[in-house]
């Protein structure tokens, strides 16, 4: 009964909190154009149509993450991208604790719930703000884990057997599937280290490898996932580090438990007198890689969390019940059914307190993710389409995908957040350069025609292009503005709404038609 209360708990508690504040992915638009014409036309785009720029063959590693978007959208709205993202977060909570059940742990049982929604609420914030693609890699991370840790459990190799099934469904729905092929990689020299059979992990990567040729691209696909996985991106924000100057009072939930986690394997080790021999390489390994890698990449942090967390469970659990031991000591409380009775009123003050914060975001109407003019340039992009300014659209990186959404066939967009998969990745450094006014800045417009331009006021080049005679201003906000060419003015412009509620009833609102006669 305990453990059926305590997995609604969590499934209520995750997606009730998912339901709390949404507001759209920059890349959340593109999927939605990616997933709609895959499910309209049952296949995948190949070739970009948004852009005015070069670009190559679309290698979309999202393509199915995007069908899911897709049809959550279509047939549940709102409610039905947030739902989804709340399931595949609960989903990866409840993998993580049935992770912590089969390594069976030692200073406490495995349904400490208030443990587990600390670890889903400091996940929350990386997890990002709606559905994210990223979503579905931490949803196979966290079963490729528990699968790799019941073959060790029960000294079973035949549960390998499913990670290659896994992979197949994991390698066409999102690139973040490399991911499983270094955590088999760590596995194998972890078990080699600890001196146990290892050749099975190794037949797996192997498997895993080559269920990734099973795509709709062939073995262009393959290759195009282990560039990406090794392509410098030291330009885009989530994959810098939180450490970062600009950043040192952000992710402070990461940053806590990150101190709390390392300082739990540290005091574990030497409490023990855990030495080489004991240790455990296998997770030690895991433990040191995700560190480092949340440390280096924002992007990163969830992989540390989820697996961190689930790994030192029972270690935090021996070292926080020797502490309160520690307390009853100093305060002299030995009355065992008070210790009991006491016990067990936190325990449904916890299970009363989680459901009470996440039921009414749960069963509420209101489920909408909201476009804030502080995120998108809603009222620049109002502007061009009420006023019919038609053609190439440069805009910056993070905008690119709601601007197409929102615009095309009419404007096509310079670059937005696919970059590898459609661009040069050098085309994100003219975007750089271009908006910081580094070196020849002005070549990317040189290069490529382009009819209007939406900038955001906090670059350098605002100003700059404020005052240059072929451009001038037609629209601006406290966010950005618009620019078209000085020879193309027009003698009067229709300004938008500046209404929320129009914007937020309209977000999902496009020209874009899913048929392939039209794109």
């Amino acid at each position: 009964m305990k453990k059926i209360l305590f997995i609604i708990t969590i499934f209520i508690f995750c997606i009730g909190m998912c339901c709390q504040y949404n507001y759209p992915d920059n890349d959340l638009w593109a999927r939605l154009i990616a997933g709609g014409y895959i499910v309209e036309n049952f296949a995948v785009l190949k070739n970009d149509f948004l852009s005015y720029t070069s670009t190559h063959t679309w290698y979309d590693h999202e393509w199915g993450a995007s069908i899911f978007f897709y049809l959550a959208l279509k047939y549940f709205g709102d409610s039905g991208l947030i739902i989804l993202r709340g399931l595949l977060a609960a989903l990866t909570v409840f993998i993580c604790f049935k992770t912590v059940e089969i390594r069976k742990p030692q200073s406490t049982n495995a349904y400490n719930i208030l443990y587990f929604a600390v670890m889903f609420l400091v996940a929350l914030k990386s997890i990002g703000p709606t559905t994210r693609c990223l979503l579905f890699t931490c949803l196979f991370f966290s079963l490729f884990i528990y699968l790799l840790e019941k073959s060790r459990a029960d000294n079973n190799k035949r549960y390998l057997i499913l990670l290659p099934i896994i992979m197949l469904f994991w390698g066409n729905i999102h690139g973040g599937c490399m991911s499983g092929l270094g955590i088999l990689g760590i596995y194998t020299i972890g078990e080699f280290l600890n001196k146990k059979p290892f050749k099975e992990y190794i037949y797996s990567a192997i498997a895993c490898t080559a269920v990734l040729f099973i795509n709709p691209y062939g073995f262009e696909y393959v290759k195009f996932l282990f560039f990406a996985a090794t392509m410098n991106r030291e330009y885009i924000t989530e994959w810098t580090s939180p450490f970062h100057p600009r950043y040192i009072s952000e992710y402070l939930r990461y940053k806590i438990y990150l101190v709390i986690m390392i300082l739990t394997q540290i005091i574990y080790l030497i409490k023990n007198k855990i030495n080489y021999e004991k240790l455990d390489k296998t997770k030690i390994l895991l433990v040191i890689l995700m560190t480092y890698l949340s440390v280096t990449h924002i992007r990163h942090q969830t992989f540390f969390i989820f697996t961190v967390g689930t790994l030192l469970y029972d270690e935090f659990y021996s070292i926080f019940n020797s502490i309160i031991e520690f307390i009853k000591t100093k305060l002299k409380i030995e009355n065992k059914e008070f210790i009991y009775n006491f016990s067990l009123v936190k325990e449904i003050a916890v299970y009363f307190l989680l459901l009470i914060i996440s039921i009414p975001n749960l069963i509420s109407h209101n489920k909408e993710i909201r476009i804030t003019e502080t995120e998108y340039p809603r009222y620049a992009i109002e502007f061009i389409k009420i006023n019919n300014i038609t053609g190439n659209l440069f805009i910056n990186f993070d905008w690119g995908s709601y601007a197409a959404y929102k615009l095309y066939p009419h404007n096509l967009i310079v670059m937005d957040g696919r970059y590898e998969e459609v661009y040069d990745p050098n085309l994100l450094m003219e975007l750089k350069n271009f908006h910081m006014l580094k070196g020849d800045w002005y070549k990317i417009i040189k290069d490529y025609k382009t009819d209007v331009m939406v900038i955001e006021k906090k670059y350098p080049v605002y100003n700059k292009i404020m005052n240059h005679s072929d451009w001038s201003l037609v629209f601006e906000n406290n966010l950005s503005g618009v620019f078209v060419p000085s020879n193309n003015l027009r003698e009067k412009y229709i300004y938008p709404s500046n209404e929320d509620n129009y914007y937020n009833k309209t977000k999902f609102n496009t020209d874009i038609k899913y048929k392939r006669r039209d794109i």
